[in-house]
């Protein structure tokens, strides 16, 4: 059953055969996940393709400091309450209850922003997959219900420690940046395009400001599919290629890298210096080539056929 799911997930995912293969094995095995990674590592994409095709449900929350015990767990309807009385149909679960009762995984984003009183809510129903809530009664996890937390190691604004206590009921699974030619293959799948130029242009200009010096945290492989789709859409208003991937790349990036605090630039500067030092490296982005759909091949073909057609109007 394991191995289905995990041969099923795999075609459905790019790469990450091994981070698949570790939340399985830790579910099967009955134990919580502590999933460490920068944004857009796939974290929530991975783990939805799992449960989808495991059939178990999903519960997605997101910690921030505004999250109670009460969102977490549920609470009862108070005028319901007012007029009957407390009984257990007039309580409304929260995810966590959903997810113990379903066997589903709880899914928490940002999990280093929640509140201490909030996450030590967690520890019961991981230690002993049971929760009392007072006058709804004794909740008993069905499996495979997993509690998978999910943190950014290098943010470190808003977050709070992590208590020992929870971190001692988890399993840590860390996620890094995939390599070149896998978040090639995802920007090619997520946006449909097909010019093999503007795609890898577009995955090291995103990879570049992973290591630029002035960058505190770069961007993840969003940013290339933003910058692709964008670039697309700018295509269609005007064959400027290396205009329009700046322009694209302005849009898709500067909100997305994290500067250091010391640095005297701003992120357009530093995303043109990228650039610059990219087109070098690759000679820019040509003309037509640069047109939606339209592969370095299928450029070559179309410049026979127009030549040919030339040839035949000067005969004519």
């Amino acid at each position: 059953m394991m191995l289905d799911i995990y041969n099923k997930v795999k075609k459905a995912i790019v790469g990450r055969e091994q981070e698949i293969k570790s939340i399985l094995a830790a579910m099967d095995a009955g134990k919580h996940i502590l999933l460490e990674g920068p944004p857009g590592t796939s974290k929530s994409t991975l783990l939805r393709k799992i449960a989808r095709k495991a059939k178990i449900p999903f519960y997605i929350l997101e910690g921030n400091i505004d999250l109670t015990p009460a969102k977490l767990v549920g609470h009862f309807n108070p005028a319901k309450v007012m007029a009957d009385n407390y009984q257990p149909e007039y309580f409304e679960k929260g995810p966590l209850t959903k997810a113990m009762e379903e066997g589903g995984i709880l899914y928490i984003e940002e999990f280093n922003r929640m509140p201490a009183d909030v996450s030590n809510v967690l520890i019961t129903p991981m230690e002993e997959g049971e929760m009392t809530i007072p006058r709804y009664g004794l909740v008993k996890a069905v499996r495979p219900f997993t509690v998978i937390a999910a943190q950014n190691p290098y943010d470190d604004v808003g977050t709070v420690r992590v208590s020992r206590a929870f971190m001692d009921r988890i399993c840590l699974i860390k996620m890094e940046y995939q390599d070149e030619e896998e978040e090639r293959d995802i920007v090619r799948l997520r946006t449909g395009y097909e010019n093999p130029q503007v795609i890898n242009a577009a995955v090291k200009l995103v990879r570049k400001t992973r290591e630029h010096p002035d960058i505190k945290l770069g961007a993840s492989v969003r940013a290339a599919i933003d910058l692709v789709d964008i670039f697309a859409s700018l295509t269609k208003l005007a064959d400027q290629p290396d205009h329009n991937f700046q322009t694209a790349a302005h849009m898709a990036l500067t909100n997305k890298i994290w500067l250091n605090e010391v640095t005297a630039r701003n992120a357009e500067e530093i995303i043109d210096d990228i650039w610059d030092s990219l087109r070098v490296e690759t000679k820019g982005l040509k003309g037509k080539a640069s047109s939606p759909g339209l592969t370095a091949e299928g450029k070559e073909e179309s410049d026979k056929r127009e030549a040919l057609q030339k040839k035949k109007m000067t005969v004519l």
